[in-house]
């Protein structure tokens, strides 16, 4: 996105439309709801992933009508940033298909995937915004995601505290947790023996405090990348414009972090599709997003692994893979913890929902992001290995399988059922960063579980068997090339495009 753009940004979100931010949330509730009853879109609950694909292009049609006449709300000015249907289709031309992150042998190119596409997702892995404590288990915890080989990319935690002060918003310890967090994901990667992977965040909230963690030496570098948040749902602030126009200049990469609450303002699994759509051609005009993650949650569960949820992130990826270059992925949040059968199955189906619909993928979230240090490096390996197997798999296919592991734990999906695991202390050997027996013996088991349904004839359950079984003889390390993958899939194991002669991986639509 180009500099011009954004100054005019600006300037509708200081001139636009005046509104009062309750008048926007009646009026987006009861628009939203009109589109779904005019395009007649239904979520059918027998299918956790649609298989008709005009209801996707009627879900994307609608998220473009909803953003042009209700626009981008400004909360700091209470004004709504308007666009013209022919400047949004021309900005969404110039987007790219595929992207690098990261740098040297650790990049990664990340593709703009299609439905039922065959080639495997990029997972962004790590504690996703969710509480972990400072110091040594941070740095362990992270580099639990890094030395898996199957991951790409590694996020950020929230720091319960930092020197023992609890963080608040706008505080000056806010600002060293930005500084330090960054700099504690550096020190997990080099310790995986990944120095150039991708940081895809730091988890503060204040968008000024996440501007201490740029640092090419000690923090993120321009082949990292920072989240620039929306607020629930459709609104941003002049704060969030403004750490864009500095992230710009760095040349990172803009994450569009977008939080659909299904229940809330946007309705059922069919408007909260729409609402979300929306919401990521926003990120593309006022952000200049590389990638956008998708975190729905349920209102009532604090997950995105129910039916409903399910359907309507899948629904998400196929609207904007069919229509669209944006790259959108799912961050699978799950009500379950670590140590727990139930978090690997949420975990597999969110993999092969959004696989399937054309997405990337991101995780895993656990117990409602509310407990302290429930994050570890094997579910999200469960997340990334059950949707590279399902790529290229049919969306008929897909609901065969998801109808055989949503019986398996959604009568437990209530965050006060849910089982809530244990911390990664307990599972992990800290020296190592490395599962402990009872942990890796789990997730045995779980596959050979999936393995042997009657389903295994399908690509699923056979590819996740094999992929399962090679990755724990030959990634069972802390050392060595993350790129000798398995021939399975071949295209993440053939030579990386070098990057262009920039100093940048980011693309050159910014």
């Amino acid at each position: 996105m180009k500099t011009y753009r954004l100054d005019e940004v600006t300037r509708r979100a200081l001139e636009g439309p005046f509104m009062d931010e309750k008048d926007f949330d009646m009026k987006l509730m009861k628009r939203t709801r009109e589109l779904v009853k005019e395009y007649d879109i239904r979520y059918d609950p027998k299918q956790p992933v649609c298989t008709d694909d005009s209801v996707a292009d009627d879900v994307y049609e609608a998220a473009m009508r909803l953003l042009l006449e209700m626009g981008f709300y400004c909360q700091t000015t209470k004004r709504c940033i308007t666009f013209e249907e022919g400047e949004v289709k021309r900005v969404l031309k110039s987007l790219p298909e595929s992207l690098l992150l990261g740098s040297g042998k650790d990049a990664v190119r990340m593709d703009m995937r299609r439905v039922e596409d065959p080639r495997p997702p990029v997972i962004h892995a790590g504690p996703t915004g969710t509480l972990c404590t400072e110091g040594e288990v941070y740095v362990k915890t992270l580099r639990s995601f890094a030395q898996e080989g199957v991951i790409d990319s590694v996020g950020a935690g929230t720091l319960a505290t930092i020197d023992g002060f609890k963080i608040r918003k706008g505080t000056p310890q806010e600002f060293r947790a930005a500084r330090l967090l960054a700099r504690w994901a550096r020190e997990a990667i080099s310790q995986a023996g990944r120095p150039g992977m991708h940081i895809n965040d730091v988890a503060v909230v204040s968008p000024e405090a996440k501007l201490c963690a740029l640092d090419p030496a000690y923090g993120l570098r321009p082949s990292d990348g920072i989240i620039v948040s929306q607020m629930i749902e459709l609104k941003t602030s002049l704060q969030h414009l403004s750490l864009v126009e500095h992230l710009q200049s760095y040349g990172i990469h803009i994450g569009n972090l977008m939080t659909p609450i299904l229940g809330g303002y946007s309705g059922g699994p069919e408007g909260t599709a729409i609402v979300n759509v929306a919401e990521h051609i926003a990120g593309v005009l006022c952000y200049s997003a590389s990638y956008h993650y998708c975190s729905l949650t349920n209102v009532k569960n604090l997950n995105g692994t129910d039916r409903p949820g399910l359907w309507a992130i899948s629904m998400v990826g196929q609207a904007l893979s069919r229509n669209s270059e944006i790259m959108s992925v799912y961050d699978c949040y799950c009500a379950s913890g670590p140590g727990e059968e139930m978090l690997l199955l949420e975990a597999a189906a969110g993999g092969i929902a959004a696989s399937v619909a054309g997405m990337n993928v991101m995780g895993c979230g656990s117990c409602g992001g509310k407990l302290v240090d429930h994050s570890t490096g094997l579910e999200a390996r469960m997340l990334k290995e059950a949707a590279a197997a399902a790529a290229g798999m049919s969306r008929k296919d897909a609901n065969d399988i998801l109808n055989k592991i949503l019986p398996m734990y959604e009568d437990r999906l209530d965050i006060s059922k849910a089982p809530k695991g244990k911390t990664f202390q307990e599972l992990y050997d800290l020296a190592s960063a490395k599962p402990k027996a009872e942990w890796q013996g789990l997730y045995d088991k779980v596959a050979r579980e999936l393995s042997n349904e009657p389903g295994a004839r399908n690509r699923l359950v056979f590819h996740y068997f094999l992929f399962f079984q090679i990755t724990k003889k030959r990634w069972a390390r802390a050392q060595g090339d993350h790129r000798s993958l398995p021939i399975l899939f071949p295209r993440l194991a053939g030579p990386l495009t070098p990057l262009p002669p920039t100093t940048s991986a980011t693309s050159a639509t910014r």
